[in-house]
């Protein structure tokens, strides 16, 4: 499975970013391959869409502190789930996920 994070950071022990649609770079992480890239927002240079690139990189989580609605309302249409992010690390994130101790994103969330 791939897992993307929003981080103005270019690792796994870089924090995630507050926002989703205004970080530097977007982190994909595959669970299987235990592998990950780093790519630039597209929507900072006007190259596109977020959630339309991470759909087309094969994403099937994202994980964020918030998020505006369109873009969510995109994740979702991708059936692409959204959860809450904790303070720390994205490896910290992703140990969490992976334990199953994240919740979904709410509507007091998104903006």
């Amino acid at each position: 499975m791939k897992i993307a994070f929003a981080t103005n950071g270019n690792d796994l022990n870089s924090e995630i970013a507050l926002h989703f649609g205004r970080a530097k770079s977007l982190l994909v992480y595959d669970t299987e391959e235990r592998r990950f890239e780093v790519f630039e927002n597209p929507e900072l240079e006007g190259r596109g869409f977020p959630p339309d690139f991470l759909y087309n990189q094969g994403v099937k989580a994202v994980i964020t502190f918030a998020l505006g609605s369109r873009a969510f309302e995109k994740f979702k249409n991708y059936k692409i789930e959204v959860y809450k992010a904790i303070e720390g690390t994205i490896l910290e994130n992703l140990r969490e996920f992976e334990k199953g101790g994240l919740k979904k994103l709410r509507k007091e969330d998104i903006f």
